[in-house]
């Protein structure tokens, strides 16, 4: 029981990064923000780019098979974990990610960036937002790029810096 309490709070807690109460006119649209450090200068690193912005917006929006495509590592229980969080955690999801930094070595790629999240709490319905530095490595495949394991992308909002409004 204290293993999936802890799942539950770290997927809970970033979800809460990725919702706000009060949603700017004009903001509902794009749930999910992708700003690069630099331009892109070749073309895999607009991929990267796309694929983030894919990812994060499926993940904000609690589109739990898509985020499987994109996370192939994730099991059918944190799959489950995910759908109750989003049904019953957080509403109003919203992700920003800032100073993406990418470094493509083969068929890997390294990224860093900031991350906020912002949304409402469900259960308590106070607007939330989290922040964090993360980084993540990604790797090609034949299906394209790929979240690699069960990095700190998903799970390590746990020290997060976040405001309760």
């Amino acid at each position: 029981m204290i293993k999936v309490s802890h799942y539950l709070i770290g997927v809970g807690v970033l979800a809460s990064v990725l919702l706000t109460m009060k949603v700017p006119v004009g903001y509902a649209e794009e749930r999910a923000g992708v700003v690069s450090a630099a331009p892109a200068t070749d073309a895999r690193q607009k991929e990267i780019l796309a694929f983030l912005q894919e990812y994060f917006s499926a993940l904000a929006q609690g589109e739990v098979t898509k985020l499987a495509y994109y996370h192939p590592a994730l099991t059918a229980e944190q799959l489950e974990v995910l759908r109750a969080y989003f049904a019953n955690t957080v509403q109003n999801l919203s992700i920003q990610l800032r100073n993406v930094e990418v470094r493509i070595v083969g068929t890997t790629a390294t990224i860093g960036f900031s991350r906020t999240d912002r949304f409402i709490d469900r259960p308590t319905g106070r607007a939330v937002e989290k922040s964090i530095e993360l980084s993540t490595m990604l790797v090609h495949r034949a299906q394209g790029w790929q979240l690699a394991g069960l990095d700190q992308v998903a799970f390590a909002l746990a020290s997060a810096h976040s405001r309760t409004s």
